[in-house]
């Protein structure tokens, strides 16, 4: 099958997104797509013990809501994916890593977004204090391992970052079963 872009034209910019409509070529058939233009990112997954986990609480204005989440955030221009989750850990959380793990990177939603989101893993945490943003509203919740599978099982932590990262850990990192 081929696929050719015949053209593209940004349709709309926000502070941390754009929006672009691409015009394809399909086999000679022609096809509009509209494309969120999203940053790069980084999803930390804090490990105050192997067993226990750093999560934070956070209001969503989207959903209106707190949710449970990993400390995340965009990949800012020139800052690496280490750096950018060093920065993400200790604003959202007030602790810096000593050693900090790549263990993946991963498409949320290809169907609609550029967006590449990567994964890594927080260790030998120390606490020098926290600076969210002003806009963040945020809140360090300490859980074990095993009650984040069970709050996944739950749906209390329904942030699918969150959970497939947790997941990720528990599973192929620790070896865990999930029943």
């Amino acid at each position: 099958m081929k696929v050719k872009v015949i053209s593209s034209a940004k349709v709309f910019k926000g502070k941390r997104f754009s929006v672009e409509r691409r015009v394809l070529d399909i086999n000679g058939r022609r096809a509009e797509r509209d494309i969120v233009v999203f940053p790069e990112s980084v999803v930390v997954l804090p490990l105050l013990r192997d067993d226990v986990v750093l999560l934070i609480k956070q209001y969503r204005a989207a959903l209106n809501d707190y949710i449970y989440e990993a400390p995340a955030g965009i990949i800012e221009p020139g800052e690496t994916v280490k750096g950018a989750a060093q920065r993400e850990l200790v604003e959202e959380t007030g602790y810096t890593a000593g050693e900090l793990m790549e263990i993946g990177s991963f498409y949320p939603v290809p169907g609609y977004s550029t967006e590449c989101m990567h994964f890594v893993i927080a260790r030998n945490l120390e606490y020098v204090g926290a600076r969210p943003e002003p806009y963040e509203v945020i809140e360090p919740v300490v859980v074990s391992v095993e009650k984040a599978i069970e709050m996944i099982k739950a749906n209390t932590i329904n942030d699918l970052k969150t959970a497939a990262i947790i997941l990720y850990y528990y599973s192929l990192l620790r070896g865990g079963k999930i029943h």
